[in-house]
């Protein structure tokens, strides 16, 4: 699979390579083009200046000898560009009215023409304009009757140059002439620039993908080491996770297992203190017979909340069932204690059944530590609210409060205020916390009792 995927991701870099490479190759064509075309424009504008300027010196001269010509009149019109025709090696010429009527050519073997639109606007404006036929048919040049039989049918390069006519130093239009070239020459000098367009081009595109194939590799090939770096990062997160999410398991369990030991104590303790004593009365019998219910309804809840967690058991839990559970487990310590106990909550919020039980086995621990502090009479509360999507239970007692000394360690092994205490049981209860990403701190404590406040994270749903 590893294989595979190496090589299509492979075949892509070497597929992107090749397509930057033919739209680069595209791009150098499609400008050659383009400017293939604007020198064969500026190549045949510069042909047609050439003769404009060449007929204006021509006319000059010629009217200048002659007394009796005049440019308005075809005739001298004609007699002025077979003259420049003979000056520029033409193969005839045209004339045509203002409106681009034809009139006459010269000689008498040059076929009839016409012009088009853009070239009579052209000639309007004073402007001449060239025009290069490569495959014109020779009967569009020359008077077919008087054709060789073997050229009937041929076609021909011609370049045709359109020229206003008028005076040399006025802007009247007269007329239009058209001169007709052999345009080999023409197309000869545009091929040879074109030939000179494409090895260059050809140039630029061989240097050009050198240099872009060298750089996508080199960019593909930092891109697969770092590619490579984050599969080993993400493989490692991964595994990090794994460990952490078992860490966080074991955390768990190992706080459940933590807290079955702290309860079992005072049980135990009570047992020991019944055989030790000689002559136990009936009160004595009761209270071990208490103990040993309390120790197998600890084993049994420690024993379904890790089969639960280990056999993947998920179901919600309402906060008003939680409480309901939790006065039911709690209600035989109370009546040992003679201490009112009160219990109420508010919340919308469902607690999956692995949170639900460590929660019940912190309020269980909160409580009976809340119940001991508490003299006979007194009162303990534990309340459930919600604020912004945040559950929040307080355990409150009415006792004595707890030394000052101990509230900065209170969380710590060994913390205790009692003379028969382990002060593991917050420790403990902290543990539990942590693991399921809650947080349990001392809310109070002062002479009129103390408040423990577990307050669960936001909901996500």
């Amino acid at each position: 699979m590893n294989n595979e995927s190496k090589n299509l991701k492979t075949g892509f870099q070497i597929l992107t390579i090749v397509s930057t490479l033919l739209v680069f190759g595209g791009a150098i064509w499609l400008a050659k083009d383009q400017m293939g075309g604007r020198i064969q424009e500026q190549v045949l504008e510069r042909y047609a200046q050439e003769l404009y300027a060449i007929s204006l010196v021509h006319q000059v001269t010629v009217v200048e000898s002659t007394e009796d010509m005049f440019m308005d009149n075809a005739s001298d019109q004609l007699t002025v560009y077979e003259g420049v025709a003979e000056l520029s090696g033409a193969l005839g010429v045209r004339l045509y009215t203002t409106e681009g009527e034809y009139l006459i050519s010269s000689p008498e073997n040059i076929a009839e023409g016409s012009l088009s639109a853009e070239q009579l606007e052209s000639a309007r404006s004073l402007v001449p304009v060239s025009v290069l036929n490569d495959k014109l048919p020779v009967e569009d040049v020359f008077w077919e009757p008087l054709l060789d039989g073997e050229a009937h049918g041929q076609s021909m390069t011609v370049r045709r140059v359109v020229m206003p006519v008028h005076v040399a130093d006025e802007d009247e239009l007269l007329g239009v002439v058209q001169f007709l070239f052999d345009g080999s020459d023409a197309l000869a000098d545009i091929d040879e620039l074109n030939d000179g367009l494409f090895q260059q081009g050809v140039f630029i595109f061989a240097a050009g993908s050198s240099v872009i194939a060298l750089l996508l590799s080199f960019s593909f090939a930092r891109i697969n080491r770092i590619h490579r770096s984050l599969v080993k990062r993400t493989f490692a997160l991964k595994r990090a996770n794994q460990e952490l999410a078992l860490s966080d398991r074991t955390s768990a369990v190992g706080g459940v297992a933590s807290h079955l030991i702290h309860g079992l104590r005072n049980p135990i303790a009570g047992l020991r203190a019944y055989l030790n004593t000689e002559g136990p009365d009936r009160d004595d019998l009761s209270s071990a017979q208490s103990a040993v219910k309390r120790m197998e309804e600890m084993v049994d809840n420690i024993v379904r909340i890790l089969g639960e967690d280990a056999g993947s058991v998920v179901y919600r839990l309402s906060i008003t069932e939680l409480l309901d559970i939790f006065q039911a487990r709690i209600a035989p310590i109370v009546s040992e204690h003679r201490v009112k106990l009160i219990v109420n909550g508010t919340g919308e919020r469902e607690l999956d059944n692995r949170e639900g039980n460590l929660i019940l086995l912190i309020l269980e621990n909160l409580a009976q530590n809340a119940l001991e502090a508490s003299e006979q009479d007194g009162l303990v509360t534990v309340r459930a609210s919600e604020t912004s999507g945040m559950t929040v239970f307080d355990v409150s007692d009415t006792g004595g409060g707890l030394p000052e000394a101990m509230k900065a360690t209170l969380f710590q092994p060994g913390q205790t205020s009692k003379e028969q205490g382990s002060g593991l049981g917050l420790a403990i209860s902290g543990q539990l916390a942590a693991s399921m990403g809650a947080k349990l701190a001392l809310s109070k404590s002062d002479e009129n009792g103390t408040t423990f406040q577990l307050s669960l994270g936001e909901r996500n749903d």
